[in-house]
């Protein structure tokens, strides 16, 4: 009888698992894809990459004449839209943001920060 109980038991949490949807809990977060500077570039005027979230790990170099900061991985450079942040120079940064696309080359490719921290490596 055991057995039997136990079966019943494993099957209908099995099934249960099975036929529950996956989207049915979103994440909190949005899904950030450690990338680096030179894919973005590659990406330019590519709408289907808009609005993508990314994680970037680099150095803030400086300040663009449009308040941007200038960003860079080694692998290129990027202007990063900080909004509300002060993002700090020289110090190696974890970033975390969405691509703005350029539209049919009006405009300049940027990401926008909506959240960063120190690196833990230097």
């Amino acid at each position: 009888m055991k057995k039997i109980v136990l079966t019943l038991f494993a099957v209908s949490t099995l099934l249960g698992a099975a036929l529950t949807p996956s989207h049915a809990a979103a994440p909190a977060n949005p899904p950030y894809h450690l990338t680096t500077v030179s894919w973005i570039i590659s990406t330019r005027d590519n709408m289907d990459m808009d609005d993508h979230y990314v994680t970037l790990i680099g150095r803030i170099t400086g300040v663009a004449k449009n308040g941007d900061f200038i960003f860079t991985d080694g692998t290129g450079t990027i202007l990063l839209d900080g909004g509300d942040f002060e993002l700090p120079i020289g110090q190696k940064v974890v970033i975390g943001g969405r691509i703005d696309q350029a539209y049919f080359g009006w405009g300049h490719l940027e990401v926008n920060v909506k959240h960063w921290h120190p690196a833990k490596t230097p």
